[in-house]
């Protein structure tokens, strides 16, 4: 018998998310096996392979020997920003990608699990009398990035339909924590202001739209939703994994700014302006609640002092 609770893949291994989802199955006895970017060469306390998962052949090879029992799928170019200005990039990652894998799977004598993390940007922009919305509302993607996302939705709902693949999807809303890149505008943010403490830096914050409004959640939470679904949900299940928490931009920068106990000025620049910025969105969690019994638990107060820590400890601060 094995001494490991399941074999896990996890694609995106290298990521965010993904390095926090592993060490989590790991903690809990987990064997874990992850994919990452070929062109990376993470320092991973877990195996993962370099594998591009546009390259159909060598994923069907890696993975028909590998035999996992559960899947998380979070390989994606995740950056709306990124995927507004390479859209042939983001469908070829975040479609073929998926296309890709699931196909691989789907090919398995015993089929695995499948959590597929598909994203709060498929919703689009929602009618805030409409709001908080769950996920019964259509899916009305703005965004280049939120279009791959509901893409790869319906490839997963085919390949349960016709495949018989047990596949959960999660729409995760805006989450962070600390690892998280500086290219997003928390960690942006907290990097900064750690730059200013050290000296290194002026004193002012230049930022882009601070009226946009989104649910924030930690992503220590949005990782015990991933196992709490791939664990307990039915195949076939989608859920919002929100904390129905909604602040400005402003706001969590303000509470930042507060907790670095700096005197910074906050500059908005227009070059720095998106119109493909959803102005507000804000969800319903209570369906994930309900079934599965999981809920944010992390406070965003938490979250800003782990995140400004964590940037202090890499600068030397």
């Amino acid at each position: 018998m094995s001494p490991f609770l399941n074999k896990i893949l996890i694609t995106g291994a290298s990521g965010f998310v993904g390095g926090l989802l592993a060490r989590a199955e790991i903690e809990r006895g987990s064997q874990v096996i992850g994919i990452h970017d070929p062109q990376e060469s993470p320092d991973l306390p877990f195996e993962s392979k370099g594998v591009d998962i546009r390259d159909e052949k060598t994923l069907q090879d890696f993975i028909t020997p590998l035999k996992p029992q559960r899947v998380y799928h979070l390989a994606a170019i995740s950056s709306v920003r990124m995927c507004e200005e390479n859209p042939s990039l983001c469908f070829g990652v975040n479609v073929t990608g998926t296309l890709n894998l699931l196909d691989a799977l789907s090919r398995l004598e015993e089929k695995p699990r499948v959590l597929f993390a598909s994203s709060c940007e498929v919703y689009g922009n929602v009618d805030p009398s409409r709001q908080p919305v769950n996920e019964d509302t259509r899916p009305a993607p703005i965004n280049v990035y939120g279009l791959s996302k509901l893409m790869g939705e319906e490839i997963c709902q085919f390949y349960m339909r016709e495949h018989g693949l047990p596949i959960i999807i999660s729409r995760g809303f805006n989450h962070t924590g600390p690892g998280q890149k500086d290219s997003f505008v928390f960690p942006h943010v907290a990097s900064t202001l750690v730059k200013i403490e050290k000296g290194a830096a002026e004193a002012v914050l230049r930022m882009g739209n601070l009226s946009v409004r989104r649910d924030v959640l930690d992503a220590r939470d949005v990782v015990r939703a991933y196992m709490t679904a791939a664990d307990k949900a039915k195949p076939g299940s989608t859920y919002n994994v929100t904390s129905g928490r909604c602040i400005s931009i402003e706001e969590g920068v303000r509470m930042l700014v507060e907790i670095s106990g700096l005197r910074v000025k906050i500059v908005r620049e227009s070059s720095r302006m998106r119109t493909y910025d959803i102005p507000r969105l804000t969800g319903d969690a209570s369906r994930i609640g309900k079934d599965l019994g999981w809920r944010a638990e992390i406070s965003l107060e938490q979250t800003m002092k782990d995140l400004l820590s964590y940037w202090r400890a890499k600068e030397g601060v």
